[in-house]
């Protein structure tokens, strides 16, 4: 009988809760270990090299990419993945490397994603030398994460790596720990402590009094709706809510990027709120003299005026209930915050309220009708013939194509935010958004992290040209070399359709920097790089090449050639305003002040 080989952390209990001598690097790995840590993103650097030489040893993999960003956008769509259950990991090389890495940690702060970052920094002789590849690290990252600290003293190397846990963790953000290189090598005595010893493993609820209060305000409301978040993603609180929502009769919508927080099947599920979402939700929320905002921050952009409407009811009592108490009443005026998890929380609210509470019961029926004669105004909308093909035709190609229980990542831009009202989900885990730090290049990293963290179901991102040629199509060849399948579809528009839009609207249709007519064939530059790539030029033949890319044994593009000319109400109508022109030689035909 062959002897059964010995698995990497077979060993650490050996010296749980017992001081042991080690080096730093081995301290982080066994704390890193003990927090059944399995993947690290980054790309070698020296500084790091003494931990990435035993990681393997700790049972970690080390997953190395083309680019830093994308390494922060990999452990973001891992911990989204896992449901903000576990932090994803990622490092680099101190100076240029780690700088890489600033848009994708500050997307996943605003994301609320929980990753940990290792930035080893300059030798502690050389720190504010200017020395080579030195840059000030932590005031760089200051306003990206929601802890860092500095490795001063090597015996407090694994406790910063429990620090890092907790806050991370708690706070559902990135979190830094820095370390001047020369510290690894150091011998410490040093504890390796389990999670339940350093951080709250199991969530609560707000506390009863508040609960109590929350009931009473809903029991008097005769239009009452419900907002489900993030929180309610990470809570896995979709059976707390619907049972919510049945006895209130109440809408549930998603709240804006957040489209698998709550089962579409449910008969008052009515899609998501905010930018190119559903028309239905924000007709009845525009309704509303109750809104409960669970695991919503009721982020500003969220609630910008769409198709018309403005739909936020302003005149509702709001209750908002976020897991960070720092979250409440932060963007909007609520009536009452309640501070615990999402899933507990509502629990106890249900238990609380009345049964005959809430609106009467032909509102469910209401609602129904509500739901569906949106979605079949959005299907009349879609199905359009077009050469290149219509986006909303592409929208609905694709959504209709692609499996239940697929991870699906979208970027920033026209198409994908047509998307909004496309996408939709029953379990909780599946929609990765680039969310309202809105920087291109995110959804393909995010993919491959949820990939990585989830290798039995299908990850897919939804991705513009744009976005596609800045910071994602490099990161094919990860996929390749690495094993992983994850699949792109680039809407290839040969623009940037949320830019153009806004020269449309407010700029008299003088399109400057905007097109983008020499892009290379997408599907064919995937093949190069050793992918399977797929070119679709007629809305009949997306759902064969969506079934052929999902069959691959090897990450695919699918590109599809899109028309351009269709594009959104302005993204930034917030933000832009018609140009007033002051000084003659700038006013150009179509400004109000022209005179030839």
């Amino acid at each position: 009988m062959s002897k059964q080989k010995k698995h990497p952390r077979d060993d650490l209990q050996d010296h749980i809760h017992e001081a042991t001598t080690m080096t730093p690097s081995e301290a982080i790995l066994e704390q890193f270990a003990a927090e059944n840590t399995e993947v690290m993103f980054g790309i070698v650097g020296s500084a790091f090299m003494d931990i990435l030489d035993i990681a393997p040893k700790a049972g970690i993999e080390y997953v190395h990419v083309r680019h830093e960003q994308n390494a922060a956008h990999m452990a973001d769509g891992y911990a989204q993945a896992l449901r903000g259950k576990k932090p994803g990991l990622c490092v680099a090389q101190n100076g240029p490397g780690v700088t890489n890495m600033v848009t994708g940690i500050k997307a996943a702060q605003l994301n609320h994603s929980p990753v940990i970052m290792l930035s080893p920094t300059a030798t502690t002789g050389s720190i504010g030398t200017d020395t080579f590849q030195e840059a000030d690290q932590m005031s760089i990252f200051e306003d990206c994460v929601d802890y860092q600290q500095r490795l001063e003293n090597s015996n407090r190397s694994a406790e910063y790596v429990r620090t890092a846990h907790r806050e991370a963790l708690s706070k559902k953000g990135p979190a830094q720990i820095d370390f001047p290189r020369d510290l690894l090598y150091d011998e410490i005595e040093v504890d390796i402590l389990p999670p339940n010893a350093y951080r709250q493993t199991e969530p609560g609820g707000a506390s009863t009094s508040a609960v109590k209060t929350a009931s009473k305000m809903i029991e008097s409301a005769d239009r009452p709706v419900i907002m489900a978040g993030l929180g309610a993603v990470y809570s896995e609180a979709q059976e707390e809510i619907a049972d919510l929502a049945e006895a209130l009769n109440a809408p549930v919508a998603n709240s804006y990027l957040h489209n698998d927080s709550f089962p579409i099947t449910h008969p008052l599920a009515v899609g998501a709120l905010g930018y190119g979402g559903s028309k239905s939700a924000m007709r009845l929320f525009s309704e509303a003299d109750c809104l409960i905002a669970v695991g919503s921050r009721l982020s500003e952009f969220g609630l910008l005026k769409q198709y018309g409407m403005d739909w936020f009811p302003e005149d509702a009592d709001i209750i908002q209930i976020d897991i960070d108490s720092s979250q409440i009443g932060r963007t909007t005026d609520v009536e009452l915050g309640l501070v615990g998890d999402a899933g507990e929380t509502v629990r106890m609210l249900s238990d609380q309220i009345a049964k005959s509470a809430g609106a009467p019961d032909n509102r469910v029926e209401e609602i129904k009708q509500d739901y569906n004669e949106w979605k079949q105004e959005l299907r009349d909308m879609s199905m359009v013939d077009g050469d290149p093909i219509h986006p909303r035709r592409a929208c609905l190609e694709v959504t209709q194509a692609l499996p239940e229980g697929t991870m699906i990542s979208t970027d920033i831009g026209n198409t994908c935010s047509m998307l909004n009202a496309y996408l939709e989900f029953e379990e909780p885990g599946n929609f990765l958004a680039a969310g309202t730090y809105g920087n291109c290049g995110f959804a393909y990293g995010a993919a491959i992290g949820a990939k990585v963290a989830r290798p039995n179901d299908e990850a897919v991102a939804l991705v513009g040209d744009g976005a596609w040629g800045m910071q994602s199509m490099n990161e094919v060849m990860t996929c390749v070399r690495e094993d992983i399948n994850a699949n792109a579809i680039v809407f290839n528009n040969e623009e940037w359709g949320a830019e153009k839009q806004n020269q449309y609207w407010f700029y008299k249709e003088r399109f400057l920097g905007t097109d983008l007519p020499e892009n290379p064939d997408f599907a064919e530059l995937a093949r190069d790089m050793g992918a399977d790539g797929i070119r679709v030029e007629d809305a009949g033949e997306i759902q064969s090449a969506v079934d052929e890319m999902l069959s691959s044994d090897t990450a695919c593009v699918v590109e599809i050639m899109q028309d351009g000319k269709e594009l959104l109400e302005p993204f930034r109508r917030d933000a832009l305003d018609d140009p007033e022109r002051i000084l003659p030689k700038y006013r150009q035909e179509g400004d109000p002040n022209y005179d030839g």
